[in-house]
């Protein structure tokens, strides 16, 4: 069996012994001696000599505070008298007079540990808050897997004929329906290499010296990429003789023999190439003596996974027995396509470098990668981890079908061990359970599931990647020393500050763990070009650079302005159940809720199990009465999009629309206020309000509904005079039509102002329609208006105007004026402001919906698009709007009128086509807003992702 691990590389060194403690005391002590204790507590010596406690001199102290265990009296015998709780023996080299310098010096260092320590404290608790964010991040795209499913069978059965997409999601289909060829041997063949191009050429049959070229170029020239024919080639040959030797779906690898043979097995690098380039440094290219197995998730998150991936594949052409790639969770369609800041990023980083093309010939690639890796018969090799089911052989693993996109539901076993081995974490307690944090049908794994797989297996170890080490370590031992996981990107997203690590087998299969902190990448470019091609990188052998405090904070100081800005995306995205939450706490309406409440809320809300004590600190201000002003907080963070493609006054329309499907209900003034108060107690309640929409079949989300709720004023009870309700709610709708909503020319308006302000005065209007209403038949027919309009006695309203107000207000010409129609005749002075909390709810509600889904949408919009052009039809469009809002469990998000007004405002060209991908791109663009005390955290400059930069 495998021999025990030896690290290679030192751990972080831990604090220095106390300098006082290691002196010699050459002050004297004596009774009634002011003394400082370990540094620390001070008191007054009341007691020197031996006792019953143990060897040597003793000295019995009465500390200044009640910081002690007895009052002189320990383990039945006593020494010396003093207040209960302020007595403590110590043995005499613990005890300095507090007037030596070793006492300032103990007492300063004490300090400084104590101030290290909840330094340390702080910075690993920020980065497991930012990783449970992270996995968070892969939970939604589980989820919106589900959700994609749904709208996949939604489309299938409603527009069967729009598109030739293959009812499957293997990349293969895929690719032939995009007409991206699957004859490996023909990618690149079609493209031609530019006139200015100034990067390296690849001729074939390949050779060192060019691999060679190649790789000093990316190692000095990063930023000039490899030209996509080139790529292309690469990833044909590649996969060309991946298919050749990978009769399975798992591959059998060989630590090369020999005194200097090793095998170099790398975990995630997630497209940080300084990591890659470090590790290629230290221990040297691919070649006869020197394999490479990288466990997956090179993709996504850093800027250069395509570099990685063409070095590997370029010595993989070179050594076909030497080199590997294990299938990780990130080599996958869906999660490449998420922008870099919701976990993906490979799609984009493909089409800025190469293009779509090129983005599916990586998809097919990955597809031919194994799903785990056996080295020399003993070791098992793979991405997440061991499996939910019981008796799992790796003949099983073997005979997986891989060509295909990881399965999101694990019903069938041979699914379920597909979905684990890209998926499942470790546990220290026996068993399987579920790993909710990570995402739906995620598993944890116990210490006897590994031992059992092993023996099941006849081997020893199992090496697997996935994760950052909690103990912020490039590797972790776990399983009684059978499973090890390893991951190689140090300083992970440019801000975590942990080490990366490899395992590294040699040839009598013993092995070591080497640790590293990799440096910037521009400071090995640096090196590389001082160094010349001719002059191979040499190894470092300097000590693991430790992280000092101050790169410590600065790493933390990112992380958290990380986690803000993630949280406040979940935060818009659940704010109506925040609302919720807190007002049923609130029930006197003040805004407030104590601090406590708060925490609770937001666990509950968000369903994130996150140190709520600690981020309170750094997101609301807790009053001297502890309490939080919640209703502040949620109206203070917001969705910071720039919804581009839209023509201007978008939000506006989507309120507008809202507002006429309650005046095309042309009800009387009795139906209405019966609709909107239907117990007659003259009070609207929300729940007589939610049924009033529905029963005038305005179809508003709840979220929605609740927007507008929850600015109109009401009483402690959540009631309202049903006059006051109406006019405030005719305040959200004029605010959106930018003044009454009926469309006039100045000079009519001004006059309508001038008639408002006589005609209502102070009254509500519901008894001036009444008072108008001289037949009480419900409506206003002209007659009535003219009559009202003349007794005002202006000489502005002659004959000839009143003819021309009464066409302006009957909009839709039926001969009268319902109570809707009336009311939004006249502008409507909203001195709360309440009207633009409510539309801006309501707008928030909508953009939060299709952020959270844009995974979903850009799915549907695909499933139109299949060469992937980035445009569809307007009805194409609007279809998959359609199936997103018909997939979603519960309510609806957004109205059928919305959604129409959400493709009009798109199309705004008028040419029947709309750019999805720029809608799309917004929504990965986009942060949030906030007033909160968090902002101006630092953001980490673009490159830092793949270095230490702090």
């Amino acid at each position: 069996s495998a021999r025990p691990h030896i690290t290679t590389l030192p751990v972080r060194p831990s604090c220095p012994r106390s300098t006082a403690a290691a002196m010699s005391n050459s002050e004297e002590i004596k009774m009634g001696s002011k003394v400082v204790i370990l540094g620390k507590r001070k008191g007054t010596v009341r007691f020197i000599g031996t006792t019953a406690f143990g060897p040597g001199e003793w000295v019995g102290v009465e500390l200044d505070k009640a910081t002690g265990t007895h009052d002189g009296l320990a383990n039945g015998h006593r020494y010396f008298t003093c207040p209960a709780g302020h007595g403590v023996y110590v043995q005499r080299q613990g005890v300095l007079p507090s007037t030596s310098w070793q006492a300032a010096a103990s007492q300063i260092q004490s300090l400084l540990r104590g101030r290290k320590d909840r330094q340390e404290t702080d910075y690993k608790r920020a980065f497991q808050t930012w990783n449970a964010m992270d996995m968070e991040e892969e939970s939604q795209f589980l989820d919106q897997s589900a959700t994609i499913s749904r709208v996949e069978h939604m489309l299938r059965a409603y527009h069967p004929s729009s598109s030739t997409t293959p009812n499957g999601n293997s990349a293969v289909a895929l690719s032939i329906n995009g007409g991206v060829s699957t004859d490996y041997s023909n990618w690149g063949t079609d493209m031609v290499v530019d006139a200015d191009y100034k990067g390296p050429h690849v001729t074939w049959p390949l050779t060192l010296s060019t691999v060679q070229t190649i790789l000093h170029h990316i190692r000095t020239n990063p930023d000039v990429h490899l030209h996509k024919k080139y790529v292309a080639e690469i990833l044909g040959q590649a996969c060309i003789i991946m298919n050749a030797e990978l009769k399975d779906s798992v591959y059998d690898i060989d630590v090369p023999s020999g005194p200097d043979g090793k095998l170099v097995i790398c975990g995630d690098t997630h497209g940080q190439l300084a990591d890659f380039l470090w590790v290629l440094k230290q221990n040297g290219e691919p070649d006869e003596d020197t394999g490479y197995l990288l466990n997956g998730d090179i993709a996504d998150r850093g800027e250069d996974a395509s570099e990685i991936l063409m070095i590997t594949l370029l010595y993989k052409i070179l050594y076909p027995k030497r080199v590997m790639i294990n299938r990780g969770n990130h080599e996958n369609l869906e999660m490449n396509r998420r922008s870099s800041e919701h976990g993906g990023g490979f799609f984009d980083e493909c089409r800025m470098k190469y293009d779509a093309t090129v983005f599916m010939m990586f998809q097919q690639f990955f597809e031919i990668l194994p799903l785990a890796t056996v080295v020399s018969k003993r070791v098992f090799v793979v991405h997440g981890g061991l499996y939910r089911r019981d008796g799992v052989l790796v003949q099983h693993i073997r005979t997986i079908n891989r060509r295909r996109q990881c399965p999101t539901q694990t019903e069938a076993i041979e699914d379920a061990l597909m979905f684990d081995c890209l998926w499942a974490d470790p546990q220290d307690f026996p068993g399987v359970s579920r790993a909710a944090h990570r995402g739906a049908n995620c598993i944890r794994f116990g210490p006897d599931v590994t031992k059992r797989f092993l023996g099941n297996n006849a081997m020893s170890l199992c090496i697997r990647s996935h994760e950052v080490p909690n103990s912020l370590r490039g590797f972790e031992d776990r399983h009684d020393g059978r499973l090890i996981t390893v991951f190689t990107a140090s300083n992970y997203c440019g801000q975590t500050g942990n080490y990366g690590a490899v395992v590294i087998f040699h040839s009598d299969m013993s092995y070591t763990v080497e640790e590293h902190m990799a440096p910037p990448i521009e400071v090995l470019v640096q090196e590389y070009r001082r160094s010349g091609r001719q002059t191979a990188p040499s190894r470092s052998d300097e000590a693991l650079k430790t992280v000092s405090q101050t790169e410590m904070n600065v790493s933390k100081d990112k992380m958290v302005g990380d986690i803000q800005d993630k949280l406040r995306q979940k935060i818009v995205q659940h704010k109506d159940d925040l609302w919720w939450y807190w007002m049923q706490v609130d029930t006197q309406s003040t805004g407030l809720v104590p601090a406590a409440i708060w925490r609770q809320g937001m666990a509950s809300a968000l369903q994130l199990e996150l140190p709520w004590f600690n981020i309170q600190k750094t997101m609301v201000t807790v009053d001297k009465d502890g309490m939080v002003n919640y209703k502040k907080f949620l109206e203070s963070v917001n969705l910071d999009l720039e919804v581009t493609g839209f023509e201007e006054g978008w939000e506006n329309k989507i309120v507008l629309k809202f507002y006429e499907s309650l005046l095309r209900s042309d009800l009387t003034l009795k139906q209405t206020l019966d609709m909107f108060d239907q117990d007659g107690d003259g009070k609207v309640s929300p729940l007589e309000f939610k049924q009033a929409l529905a029963c005038a079949e305005a179809d508003l989300p709840e979220a929605q509904v609740n927007a507008i709720l929850r600015v109109i004023d009401r009483d402690s009870d959540g009631m309202l005079n049903v006059s006051d309700f109406l006019d405030r709610f005719q305040v959200v709708y004029s605010l959106a039509s930018g003044g009454s909503g009926i469309q006039m020319d100045a000079a009519t308006r001004k006059l309508m102002n001038q008639i408002g302000r006589k005609l209502l005065g102070t009254k509500s209007r519901i008894d001036t329609f009444k008072k108008i209403d001289l037949n009480g038949d419900g409506y206003i027919d002209e007659g009535e208006f003219t009559a009202a309009m003349s007794s005002l006695r202006m000489p502005e309203l002659n004959p000839a105007a009143l003819k021309r107000l009464w066409a302006a207000v009957d909009v839709n010409g039926d001969g009268h004026l319902n109570y809707f129609e009336f009311a939004q005749a006249f502008e409507v002075v909203d001195t709360s402001a309440s009207g633009e909390r409510a539309m801006k709810g309501i707008v928030d509600s909508i953009l939060a919906s299709l952020q959270k889904n844009q995974m979903t949408l850009a799915f549907a919009f695909r499933y139109f698009d299949p060469k992937g052009e980035g445009r569809v039809l307007r009805e194409d469009f609007k279809a998959g709007l359609r199936a997103l809002n018909a997939s979603q469990k519960g309510s609806h998000s957004v109205t059928d009128a919305q959604l129409e007004v959400l493709v009009d405002y798109m199309d705004s060209d008028k040419d029947g086509n709309i750019d999805y991908q720029e809608f799309l791109d917004c929504f990965s663009r986009s942060g949030s807003s906030s007033s909160s005390r968090a902002d101006g955290a630092p953001v980490p400059p673009k490159r830092s992702s793949q270095s230490h930069a702090m």
